[in-house]
């Protein structure tokens, strides 16, 4: 239903600009739903309200205009009575959030924050106790602008990446071919190459990542609810 509602008001041209003109005239409660049972190793993924070059060049790279353009993911703990998210973020680095500020950074439509929830397969479920214990080991790091797997940063889908470990000692989720390119154009995106230029470094165009749009549709995962 989302999607129809994204095809009245964005035309394929203006996806990224509508989408977040949407989010600024329908601006709903910031507070999640507490009727939802979370459970610890749930992943949040959002599209972020945030209307910076960085976010929309991350949702133009990463999603096509018939896709919801998750620009962001997150991992559950639950602790005690409450419920927090283990996120890499580019003003904290990895931090650890309350559901509620978590909740508070990403878009809504008409009162309805753009946040899916993703379930490990049963199958996998075993790796979460240890996964949130690494992903709590990196609390403190910087985020990873170089979007660069070998070095001690995280981006946020990289963090969960290298956060669930399997039995025999492998990722469960598998790198992609990461691409820097506009999904629809298959243009080099300028944002990405000026971005990189003041890094000193060459756009890592092919090498191996991780995203949130694209992790969101990986057979390892079930997206068992959305907010929206």
């Amino acid at each position: 239903m989302i999607l129809n509602i994204f095809r009245n008001y964005i035309s394929k041209t203006t996806f990224t600009a509508s989408l977040i003109s949407l989010m600024f005239l329908f601006n709903g409660c910031s507070y999640p739903d507490k009727t939802f049972k979370y459970q610890s190793g749930d992943l949040l993924f959002s599209v972020g309200s945030s209307d910076s070059d960085f976010t929309s060049a991350i949702q133009e790279s990463t999603s096509k205009n018939d896709e919801i353009p998750y620009s962001h993911v997150g991992i559950v703990s639950v602790e005690d009575d409450t419920i927090f998210v283990i996120e890499a973020t580019t003003k904290g680095g990895v931090i650890k959030s309350t559901l509620e500020e978590f909740f508070a950074e990403a878009a809504d439509i008409d009162g309805k924050k753009l946040i899916a929830v993703g379930r490990l397969i049963p199958e996998l479920r075993y790796t979460i106790p240890e996964a949130l214990k690494t992903a709590s080991t990196h609390m403190g790091k910087e985020y990873d602008y170089f979007y660069d797997e070998c070095n001690d940063s995280f981006y946020c889908s990289e963090l969960v990446r290298f956060s669930f470990i399997d039995s025999t000692g492998n990722h469960i989720f598998e790198p992609l071919e990461m691409s820097f390119k506009n999904k629809e154009s298959g243009e080099s995106d300028p944002f990405w190459e000026a971005h990189f230029q003041k890094l000193n470094t060459d756009v890592p165009e092919g090498q191996p990542g991780t995203n949130p749009a694209d992790m969101a549709k990986l057979q390892e995962i079930n997206i068992i609810h959305t907010f929206f």
